[in-house]
């Protein structure tokens, strides 16, 4: 068996090795949230979202999934629209259900039909 590298598998790797990179639900979110880009000799452009992925974070399990399969990688970091308002809320926890809990908390706090005191 030989093993047939095209963009799909390319950044289904990549993927999984920036989820491993994270290490808090904010940096997850930017790891699921990061635009990879194959290109046609398999180099890797990923583009990550500054208010998910810290600016200078180096994804090196990304990196050395690249290594071990010839490629090279380059980086950028935008600022784009959010699934979700507050993103620096998981960056208090590793726990996706505590996230959640913290952000619906946080969407609750702004309902425009609750009762002022």
């Amino acid at each position: 068996m030989k093993l047939q590298l095209d963009a799909e598998k390319i950044t289904l790797l990549m993927r999984s090795a920036l989820v491993e990179d994270a290490t808090n639900a904010s940096e997850r979110l930017g790891a699921l949230f990061a635009d990879i880009n194959v290109h046609e000799d398999n180099d890797v452009w990923i583009t990550f979202d500054e208010d998910l992925w810290p600016e200078h974070k180096e994804p090196v399990s990304a990196l050395a999934v690249a290594a071990l399969l010839g490629i090279s990688v380059e980086q950028e970091i935008c600022l784009r629209e959010l699934p979700f308002a507050w993103p620096g809320l998981g960056e208090h926890t590793s726990s996706t259900v505590e996230y959640t809990e913290m952000m619906l908390k946080a969407y609750d706090s702004q309902r425009a039909d609750k009762s002022v005191e």
